[in-house]
């Protein structure tokens, strides 16, 4: 029976996998590199994640004192007073200023959760198999990087609005029916780009490079990518409800139950905060499937791994014969 790997060398990454070792591999790796990835992902995306929930629990708290319930009318006196309160509540301040913070919050959080994930594995490899990842590494190895990572973005946002522009003018000129014939392009495109920043963070080429690069390497591979994000986007949702009970739990006390005490917006926060911390540790699995991904891709196309494997033969000190009858220097009975 084989060993499960450890994700302390750099072959156990670089390996071509079918489709449920690479779900398989996704879940192992996360186990097996839980404590130091974590830490990273505390010191580096959770004040991002935290500002956003801070700004999503001010926005549902401010829905949820002016949104009109049942048994609202009596208090209210009519219809149309109900209608000019639920219109009036998403133009409050305190609503703007909770959109700036979700937004900020999230941009900051989504950048530095996927360079903090593919910096970790970087630093993984080229760390002895015996020590520890710890944050400062992973901190040393990321900075340097974080432009390129920045106009990595820019490149998509461009390509985003070019193709925004082709989707309207084809709207414009041609009628719904050829937007229609658009989407399948889009799509193939957006599935190809789930390979743009593990190649951007796992080899050393610049961002044009590195856009070239994920469409090369999902050729030939195209379904089963886009099969792998599915399912690992399904099992992240399905975990993501988990940690949005507690907010569900506060709606119900808040508006239902009629709790005293429970309209604070302290809790609304709390709640929305513990919900950006599930992000976290759910938003990171689609992420690591698609580096396996992308390793399975090169090792099928390259051989990366299997060089590495060629070039350590007689590097690696002989096994020692153990707990058997003979030992290597017994000439035993003939």
């Amino acid at each position: 029976m084989q060993a499960k790997a450890t994700y302390t060398r750099e072959a156990d990454y670089r390996r071509e996998r079918d489709f449920g070792a690479k779900v398989g591999a996704t879940f192992e790796f996360v186990t097996a590199q839980f404590r130091p990835l974590v830490k990273c992902l505390a010191y580096f995306v959770l004040p991002g994640a935290l500002l956003a929930g801070i700004g999503m629990g001010l926005i549902m708290s401010n829905f949820l004192t002016k949104m009109p319930f049942a048994g609202s009318r009596n208090r209210l006196g009519g219809p149309v007073e109900i209608a000019h309160q639920y219109n009036n509540s998403p133009f409050s301040a305190l609503s703007f200023v909770g959109i700036g913070l979700a937004a900020l919050g999230f941009m900051l959080a989504f950048l530095l959760l996927s360079s903090t994930v593919y910096a970790f594995v970087r630093v993984r490899m080229s760390t002895p198999a015996a020590e520890t990842v710890r944050p400062g590494q992973v901190w040393a190895f990321m900075w340097p990087r974080l432009g390129r990572v920045v106009g990595g973005w820019l490149l998509l946002a461009i390509i985003m609005v070019i193709g925004m522009g082709v989707v309207g003018g084809a709207l414009a000129l041609l009628g719904p029916g050829f937007v229609v014939l658009l989407f399948f392009p889009m799509v193939w495109v957006v599935v190809c780009l789930t390979l743009y920043f593990p190649v951007l963070w796992m080899e050393d080429d610049g961002v044009v490079a590195a856009f070239r690069r994920s469409f090369y390497l999902i050729k030939g591979k195209w379904w089963s990518s886009l099969g792998l994000y599915i399912v690992m986007s399904i099992i992240t949702g399905i975990l993501n409800y988990a940690f949005i009970i507690p907010f569900y739990g506060l709606i119900v006390a808040r508006t239902m139950l009629k709790i005293p005490g429970f309209d604070s917006e302290i809790l609304s926060v709390a709640a929305m905060c513990f919900y950006a911390l599930g992000w976290i540790l759910t938003a990171m699995l689609p992420l690591v499937a698609m580096l396996f991904q992308y390793f399975n891709l090169v090792e099928r196309k390259d051989g990366v791994g299997l060089r590495l494997l060629v070039d350590s033969l007689g590097r690696t000190a002989a096994p020692q014969v153990s707990g058997g009858t003979y030992q290597p220097d017994d000439e035993g009975e003939y």
